[in-house]
């Protein structure tokens, strides 16, 4: 009996990988040509160059994730060494992040000789995940600087909770998987652009690159629109009794473990509702940003209350970019100012004596 053996199946394989082969190559010539010629609307996997000694962390910002905090808790890559390795610790939420960058920070620390890291969460919490990652890192700097805009406010973020209690196994996984995923899109989008054309979604993804070294934000590509910063004294609000109890027990317990606490507040809000309705159109984006209009205090009550040092800055010309936060080049003239009254203090020349 005569038996035969079918090949189409052989030829069929082989003629879809070619199928496939062509495709893709015309794929790959199309998005090429695309990015040379429509540059400004398609995005190839590049983003402006940071310090080259420099590494970071990719926080998206349409994720509802908080990588960054992910590996800082749990000692995931070189984020708590630098970290361990700083004398200045500066504690807060999202305003001293975007406040205190990575350039300035650097160059202060290349002058001085003093290591700083910007600790700061930028999801809303305050004293409870800072201590949180005090006690957890054993971290023991000389001096923290706390950004007192509701620091000392009971309770934790939905991301801060969330970091504590998945565990380590589940960051790391998350944290893998999320840079596998960061590292094949870029690289796939050096071949097939991710379009932006008729502005659905813009063509290169909103990040903010949080450096490993400073713990601060290294660049950001968010949207801008300018709106000065309150013209208030201090800008701040006052203590509750609840946060005021909280300051008195967090304060104490690090001057106990030998660590100098300065207070200082950063700039933000604004004066002129008008400027804000024209740049910010999402109403409720707008209520947001209002809220920063209710009445203030003078932050140097809560620093006479509480017996601690306070570096306050003149805000004058400085604008934010959301109505909330500082933009790059408010954000550096307000380091410069600090900084520069900071090294005055006499806590920083001791430590700085110290060093010798």
């Amino acid at each position: 009996m005569r038996s035969s053996i079918s090949n189409s199946n052989i030829h069929s394989s082989r003629n879809t990988v070619i199928v496939f082969a062509i495709t893709f190559a015309l794929c790959t010539c199309a998005g090429l040509l695309f990015h040379h010629y429509f540059p400004s609307e398609s995005w190839a996997g590049n983003l402006p160059p940071v310090a080259k000694d420099d590494s970071y962390v990719v926080m998206e910002s349409n994720s509802d994730q908080a990588y960054d905090l992910y590996e800082l808790y749990y000692g995931i890559g070189n984020f708590v060494k630098e970290a361990q390795k700083a004398n200045v610790l500066i504690l807060g939420n999202s305003k001293p992040f975007f406040a205190f960058r990575n350039d300035a920070v650097r160059a202060f620390t290349d002058k001085t000789g003093i290591r700083v890291f910007n600790l700061s969460v930028p999801y809303g919490d305050g004293y409870a995940m800072a201590k949180a990652f005090i006690d957890r890192l054993h971290l023991s700097p000389s001096i923290i600087v706390i950004d007192e805009n509701h620091f000392f406010s009971s309770g934790l973020s939905p991301y801060g909770n969330e970091t504590i209690k998945m565990g380590y196994w589940q960051a790391l996984v998350r944290v893998a998987e999320y840079d596998f995923s960061w590292f094949l899109r870029s690289e796939l989008h050096q071949l097939f652009p991710r379009l932006g054309l008729g502005k659905i979604y813009g063509d290169v993804p909103g990040v903010l690159l949080r450096s490993i070294q400073t713990g601060c934000l290294a660049m950001g590509n968010y949207d801008e629109n300018l709106v000065p910063v309150a013209n208030h004294a201090y800008c701040q609000e006052s203590l509750s009794p609840d946060e005021f109890k909280n300051a008195v027990q967090f304060t104490k317990e690090m001057e106990g473990r030998g660590i100098k606490t300065f207070l200082t507040s950063v700039p933000y809000g604004t004066d002129d509702m008008d400027h804000l309705d024209k740049w910010i159109k999402d109403p409720e984006k707008r209520i947001l940003v209002s809220k920063a209009e209710e009445r203030y205090e003078k932050v140097d009550d809560v620093a006479r209350l509480l017996g601690l040092p306070l570096i306050v800055i003149n805000s004058d010309g400085m604008e934010t970019f959301d109505g909330r936060h500082l933009d790059e080049k408010s954000g550096l003239k307000f380091e410069n100012l600090f900084f520069t009254e900071f090294f005055k203090r006499p806590e920083v020349q001791a430590l700085l004596d110290s060093k010798k």
